[in-house]
């Protein structure tokens, strides 16, 4: 365990402390060797980790204004040192090793853990980086004793994601077909016959032109190359096909989509990780799983196993916010093996559809881009990335959502964010 208790530390601080700055331990005789001591609450004995009684309890302690799921609200200085009480780094564990998802058992239609079953959502932090607090409580303990921690490394950036659900209305010869039946003969013709770049699905082209103009856009898109056997990832479209190919000439930055299928059976990943990755010919290391239906935490041994380095999943359907408690990138922590990992996750900050659907937050569009506002200050303040999932269907020129107009908005705000 030291090994996953000195990267949390270092995690906190966004830099690698030296020898003595912080121990975490209950042994009075190691307190001498450091400036600052945070006292285990007793979250990882035998007998408790993993029960039932482990699961913290509300309302939350707080420490200097700060929620604490753990420990005591005691800070206490004593000839240099400051010894404290309020363990965050047991309740920084519980929040980004999803050791939650251990303990409570429920789970919407999609055997997805969703926001309203979470202690973040109940205790009103999903919207807040809980964990990055965290790390600015333990920086300030540092500075009263004289250690002058490095600058935080983690910088601002937004990352516009997009998952390739359905690349085009009227490709296929049902698609086409079913055009015409509907009267859309102009637009079924000019898309089955022209070519994917005038099907309304496939708006690639118009979100990169928008992107390519924001100074701290990152792209990336995750496209889907199995499950066609279950309805939730219909429709299929051929992933080694010409409209792909023109995709792949608008986005350099590819990760593999995992089936809704392989979410429920997840020995299914790494057969379609090495079917895209043949299909663009080099390694395929990034992944979103489809309906962000990361099922078990125990499943992302399975991403590792397929050769995925980074994963942007974690963020829940039902609610914008913070899942893992920070918007920075961080390694996965097995809280069933104890283990830290190769595998980095990516949280995933707001979905367009969370947004707008009714049976998730049902925002209007000035609610909608009050809560990008609102969550992209969050992620400013303590640096890292802004993740957001924008679905090519939703900014089309004939959906019925505010998407179109959210994204534009989102994108000419994010053209400013260096000056801010």
């Amino acid at each position: 365990m030291q090994q996953i208790f000195d990267y949390i530390i270092s995690f906190l601080l966004d830099a690698k402390p030296e020898k003595g700055w912080v121990g975490y331990t209950a042994e009075k005789s190691e307190w001498k060797k450091c400036k600052v001591v945070i006292i285990p609450s007793g979250f990882f004995k035998d007998g408790m980790y993993g029960t039932k009684e482990s699961y913290p309890q509300l309302p939350l302690k707080m420490v200097n204004d700060v929620p604490i799921l753990y420990g005591e609200p005691s800070v206490s200085r004593t000839n240099g040192q400051v010894f404290v009480k309020a363990d965050i780094i047991a309740s920084t564990y519980f929040i980004i090793s999803r050791y939650e998802e251990l303990i409570v058992k429920e789970r919407d239609e999609h055997k997805r853990f969703a926001a309203k079953f979470s202690i973040l959502k109940k205790a009103g932090l999903l919207q807040t980086p809980i964990v990055d607090m965290y790390g600015r409580l333990l920086r300030g303990w540092l500075n009263e004793v004289g250690v002058k921690v490095p600058v935080q490394n983690s910088k601002y950036s937004c990352i516009m994601t997009h998952d390739v659900d359905h690349i085009a209305q009227y490709r296929s010869l049902r698609g086409f077909a079913g055009g015409l039946l509907r009267g859309e003969f102009k637009n079924a013709v000019r898309s089955f016959v022209g070519g994917v770049e005038n099907d309304p699905l496939f708006s690639f082209d118009w979100m990169r032109k928008l992107e390519s103009k924001a100074h701290n856009i990152k792209s990336k898109v995750f496209i889907k190359v199995s499950g066609n056997r279950l309805p939730q990832d219909i429709p299929f479209y051929n992933p080694d096909g010409q409209d792909v190919r023109k995709l792949l000439k608008i986005y350099n930055e590819v990760g593999v989509h995992i089936s809704y299928e392989a979410s429920l059976n997840p020995k299914l990943i790494k057969g379609e990780v090495e079917l895209l990755s043949s299909i663009i010919g080099k390694p395929v290391t990034i992944s979103r799983n489809h309906y962000l239906a990361a099922i078990k935490p125990s499943d992302m041994r399975y991403l590792i196993d397929a050769g995925i380095t980074d994963d942007y999943t974690l963020g829940f359907a039902d609610e914008a916010g913070f899942r893992l408690g920070t918007a920075r990138s961080v390694r996965w922590i097995d809280p069933e093996k104890k283990e830290l990992t190769s595998l980095t996750l990516h949280p995933l900050v707001i979905m367009d559809g969370t947004l707008s659907e009714k049976k998730y937050m049902g925002l209007s569009i000035t609610e909608a881009f009050e809560t990008y506002k609102r969550l992209k200050l969050e992620v400013q303040k303590y640096g890292g990335d802004f993740v957001l999932l924008w679905h090519n269907d939703t900014v089309s020129e004939f959906s019925k959502t505010y998407h179109r107009n959210l994204f534009e908005k989102i994108l000419h705000d994010e053209e400013f964010a260096d000056f801010m």
